[in-house]
């Protein structure tokens, strides 16, 4: 049995709808995600055609090296995440289908697109969690960094309060 009537129609697509506003905003996650995994791809590449150049002989190789592993580790748990991020909006999409599906023919779905919903929001959860996890990566490659170019003692630095009350 079709759903013909346009109240039906309306209530189908109101259904299928809200899911779609959750892509839209995983969308701009990874949006920011590849930009951020672009620039760590892009600083590797300049690493490894200008980096003994860029770096004083007092540093060495050994600094350069930690700063290729971490950039390393670094693309790899982004591009995980873009890949929670991607899978996440294949499922939610397919949840849209399956309701659309079941609500158009008649047909009882059950719990596949509960299902596909909660799993669609426990990948977006895991590749949230890598994305922060990257941001403290490149602080602690920063703070080492800073420890090996600067005379600025980072223990102090750590402990200094982030948020100072107005006087």
């Amino acid at each position: 049995m079709m759903a013909t009537d346009s109240s039906e129609l309306a209530r189908l697509m109101s259904a299928s709808i809200a899911p779609v506003f959750l892509i839209t905003g995983i969308g701009g996650i990874l949006s920011t995600m590849t930009l951020r995994y672009g620039r760590v791809i892009d600083r590797i590449r300049a690493l490894l055609r200008d980096g003994p150049k860029l770096y004083r002989k007092e540093i060495g190789t050994d600094h350069l090296n930690r700063e290729l592993r971490s950039l390393y580790k670094r693309a790899r748990m982004l591009r995980l995440a873009i890949i929670l991020g991607v899978v996440s909006i294949f499922s939610i999409s397919i949840t849209v289908f399956v309701l659309f599906f079941s609500l158009s023919y008649g047909v009882e779905a059950l719990y596949i697109p509960q299902f596909f919903f909660i799993f669609a929001l426990i990948l977006l959860m895991i590749g949230l969690a890598l994305f922060i996890q990257d941001f403290a990566m490149s602080l602690a490659c920063i703070e080492h960094d800073m420890d090996v170019r600067s005379s600025i003692d980072m223990n102090e630095t750590k402990q200094e309060a982030l948020f100072k009350p107005i006087d």
